[in-house]
């Protein structure tokens, strides 16, 4: 298996395929972090995922509010279930990644362009700075 980065994203999206699953809303899905959970995302992104890392996800999302405890004395990671926030950010974040996937190859080229503008700044200065070294010093007679 290869080692990825696993995200409290890949935890919230845990959450949405069992509701889209199990045909329910997100008030009716519960999750304990536990050992059960991390075999089931070690198989689903085919990366390593220990329940200590879900603990540490799953801290995340209850910082963001993301994710809340459904019912009291079942521990920190027992019982969990998404917001409506958490809800919304799986949402946005999978109709962002549609719209990345359905832009044309020219739109990818120039959206590439657009976020390595800096590097190619850089290049083209390079490129100037060689060619003014090359006429000061080879060809300056």
């Amino acid at each position: 298996m290869s080692k990825r980065r696993v995200t409290e994203f890949d935890l919230l999206e845990l959450f949405t395929a069992k509701m889209e699953r199990e045909g329910v809303n997100h008030k009716l899905v519960r999750l304990d972090i536990d050992s059960a959970v991390a075999e089931q995302m070690t198989k689903a992104l085919s990366t390593p995922v220990t329940p200590e890392d879900l603990q540490r996800l799953a801290d995340k999302c209850l910082a963001n509010e993301w994710l809340e405890h459904a019912a009291m004395g079942a521990g920190k990671y027992g019982y969990l279930v998404l917001t409506s926030t958490g809800v919304g950010v799986i949402h946005s974040r999978q109709r962002k990644k549609e719209v990345l996937d359905a832009r044309t190859t020219l739109k990818k080229i120039s959206d590439y362009i657009e976020d390595h503008k800096g590097l190619f700044v850089a290049l083209g200065a390079l490129i100037a700075l060689a060619g003014l070294l090359a006429k000061l010093f080879v060809g300056g007679s």
